[in-house]
């Protein structure tokens, strides 16, 4: 064992050299592995965030599609109680006032759930809101293509026409 001391000494190289440099080359796998742990982790970290932001939307999604669902099956309710306010209307302007406490309170109620009236006369006829069912011939040029006449009122809820009104509009003759 002496001459393979004696050898190693020869040669220049020692135990502690050699210890150092397999230190060395161990810290240099254990700084790549770190590197490599960190690349990993901030990869992990960004998938991450990226599924909390798609299910962030998502779930803004659901609850704007539900939103629309309501709104959609209000409005189809809506629009089937529209007649009973015609009726109500129609028995109120022949007479029958005892009616009007009961056609203020539902409009009043259907007003809360959105139904707003389209209150078109004097306004320029829109076909979105209007729906015209003859003209009446005037000599006033301002009141071309304007409502005149409003034969029934017209209901909108969110910006959504459920009934256009039906109206009558002004053709302007020379």
């Amino acid at each position: 064992m002496e001459e393979e001391d004696i050898q190693l000494d020869k040669e220049g190289i020692d135990d502690s050299v050699i210890a150092e440099e397999a230190q060395g080359e161990t810290i240099k796998k254990l700084r790549q592995k770190v590197k490599d742990a960190e690349g990993k982790a901030k990869e992990h970290l960004d998938n991450w965030q990226r599924a909390q932001a798609e299910f962030v939307n998502l779930r803004k999604r659901d609850e704007e599609a539900q939103t629309q669902f309501v709104k959609f099956a209000k409005g189809e309710v809506l629009s089937e109680l529209i007649p009973v306010l015609d009726a109500l209307s129609s028995a109120v302007s022949h007479g029958e006032k005892s009616v009007e406490p009961i056609q203020n309170l539902f409009l009043k109620i259907l007003k809360q759930h959105g139904l707003e009236e389209i209150d078109p006369l004097g306004e320029a006829f829109d076909p979105r809101l209007h729906e015209a069912v003859g003209v009446i011939p005037t000599t006033k040029e301002d009141e071309d293509h304007k409502v005149l006449e409003v034969f029934q009122k017209g209901y909108i809820m969110s910006g959504k026409t459920l009934r256009p009104a039906k109206v009558r509009i002004g053709e302007f003759t020379h």
